[in-house]
């Protein structure tokens, strides 16, 4: 019974640490790719962290007559991109472009709620998370994003 109670507090402190540390990490970005070679590069480039490469894709694609649902993923992950180097701003007008061309795109409003996280809006983010929420089919990512969310507000 000692050694079922040892393990049990154990087992809580251990909960308590990862929980902890689950409000230390930054959101995540949802990628997006389709067939089109330039928007599958792009999304490469999103995946690695690459960011000025996943602008430099994403213009290129938006500067093209590319149909449309490539445009929606180009300027999903330009938003992902611009956020992850500090230009909020660019990232909530591409995720609100992205919207705008397919509204309840989950993505985007996942990518658009990082953006506004991480420019010092938490509220307005976990709007849209929970909106990235109801668009999608429980994503890793807008999962993760909604548990940070809750998380720095409970602590």
């Amino acid at each position: 019974m000692r050694a079922l109670s040892a393990a049990v507090a154990l087992a809580a402190v251990f909960s308590s640490v990862g929980y902890a540390q689950s409000c230390d990490t930054a959101p995540q970005f949802a990628g997006h790719r389709t067939a089109n070679g330039v928007v599958r590069a792009q999304y490469n480039a999103v995946s690695r962290g690459e960011w000025a490469d996943a602008i430099h894709f994403g213009e290129e694609i938006l500067a093209s007559r590319g149909a449309p649902g490539h445009k929606v993923a180009a300027l999903t992950n330009l938003c992902a991109a611009y956020a992850a180097t500090g230009e909020y701003e660019r990232a909530i007008e591409s995720c609100d472009t992205a919207l705008e061309m397919r509204d309840g795109a989950w993505r985007a409003l996942n990518n658009r709620g990082a953006a506004l996280w991480l420019s010092g809006q938490p509220d307005a983010a976990l709007s849209a998370f929970q909106a990235a929420e109801t668009a999608s089919s429980g994503e890793d990512e807008v999962t993760a994003n909604l548990a940070l969310s809750q998380c720095v507000a409970a602590g």
